[in-house]
């Protein structure tokens, strides 16, 4: 991610412009946006202009908009971020207060408008514009006749594209089944060729059940030989394949094969690695010393006001939540952990397999200093302050930044 204009005011509020240049960069502006903020974003509308005679003409407009965020959408197949609101910036051709939808894409300038850029929304903004961000990851889940490529990287478990070809079970002479391996092999290797850029991926997982994936690498590596200039790629980055065991050919294996000691080995300088050895040491504590656990937005509250929390596991989701009192006490938890001597916060993506483990204890959970047995007795469910509307909930008009007067209609994102 490209910053071109940074500007923090002393109250917390300002205006950052940037651009995001890969998909990953994407997801971080979904999570830096949410709803009362201000995005300013080149936009094309459908015009009408009344010419001399009185004959009506409608063409394509360029326009800049400035909208209040309503809702924000990402679509990460499209790659790009849907931002609704209403149009706080009056030109020649969009009125005041109408509602539009803008898409933001990859190159294209966002200016980003905030009352408060707390803690987590500059972390994340940090995280996207740092050139060392950990290295991605490439898996192939193989099995016999079908292989899904993923990109990991420490955000996203991207689906890459899909290999598939019908495999007669039945072997012999005449019946195809070699030819159709073959068939499957060769598609599978021009797939690597043409989805893996090996000046970003780090390593690449070959995963999946049975022989099929050693098999597979086995004649990719005699093939290669074979083919001279056009399989250079993969015989000079051939250190980066690395083979693993997994029970399925299909996305829920991922985490399987993150857990695989062998395969953490290789990837322990990604933030990926991180956060899976982070869920597996609170299952583990979980499983043998209940008492220094914890999770649900209550008890991981009341444990870091005790000064217990040693270890913090978090969804990115929850600091999207519509209430601005909830985004609030989310952000407090993460920054009052990453304060205090000796703690770790982990923020997991919510596109990420990890973290749609991490959604099934609520989002969030921790591993404590010392055991406080008392936080079972607190009922998150029947909690109030998480997610129950009050005074701060966003509606209409209400709580968004006050209007940017500066902006003008001219402004321009060459």
């Amino acid at each position: 991610m490209k910053v071109t204009e940074q500007n923090f005011e002393k109250d917390g509020g300002g205006v950052v412009t940037l651009i995001p240049e890969e998909a990953e960069d994407l997801w971080h502006i979904y999570n830096i946006v949410v709803r009362g903020d201000r995005i300013r974003a080149q936009t094309y509308r459908k015009v009408q202009r009344e010419g001399s005679l009185g004959s009506t003409q409608a063409f394509m407009k360029k326009l800049v908009l400035t909208l209040a965020v309503k809702s924000v959408e990402y679509d990460g197949k499209a790659n790009l971020i849907r931002f609704s609101g209403k149009n706080v910036c009056e030109n020649e051709f969009i009125r005041l207060g109408q509602f539009h939808t803008v898409e933001v894409e990859l190159n294209s300038n966002l200016s980003v408008m905030k009352s408060n850029w707390d803690f987590i929304s500059r972390d994340r903004l940090q995280q996207a514009v740092d050139a060392k961000r950990s290295a991605e990851v490439a898996a192939i889940l193989i099995d016999q006749g079908v292989a899904n490529f993923y990109l990991l990287t420490s955000c996203l478990a991207k689906e890459l594209c899909k290999v598939q070809v019908n495999i007669p079970k039945k072997r012999g002479l005449f019946s195809g089944h070699q030819k159709a391996i073959e068939r499957f092999f060769q598609q599978v290797m021009g797939a690597i060729q043409q989805h893996i850029d090996f000046s970003v991926v780090k390593c690449v997982l070959v995963a999946g059940p049975g022989f099929v994936r050693d098999d597979f690498l086995k004649w990719m590596w005699q093939e290669a030989q074979t083919k001279g200039q056009s399989a250079a790629s993969l015989l000079s980055n051939r250190g980066f394949f690395v083979s693993a065991r997994a029970s399925s050919a299909y996305k829920q294996a991922l985490n399987e094969i993150l857990n695989d000691p062998a395969v953490q080995q290789k990837l322990q300088d990604t933030q990926a690695t991180k956060q899976v050895l982070a869920l597996e040491s609170f299952y583990h504590m979980l499983q043998n010393e209940p008492d220094r656990t914890c999770y649900g937005p209550c008890q991981v509250e009341m444990a870091v006001e005790r000064g217990a929390v040693q270890t913090l596991l978090i969804l990115d989701s929850l600091f999207r939540a519509s209430n601005v009192s909830t985004r609030r006490r989310y952000n407090h938890i993460v920054e009052a952990v990453k304060q205090a001597g000796g703690s770790e916060a982990h923020i997991f993506s919510s596109m990420h397999v990890s973290g749609e483990q991490l959604s099934q204890l609520s989002g969030i959970a921790a591993i404590l200093r010392f055991p406080l047995p008392e936080l079972d007795e607190l009922d998150d469910a029947n909690a109030t302050g998480f997610g129950a509307p009050d005074e701060e909930q966003l509606d209409d008009e209400d709580n968004v930044m006050p209007e940017d007067e500066g902006a003008q209609d001219g402004d321009s994102f060459a």
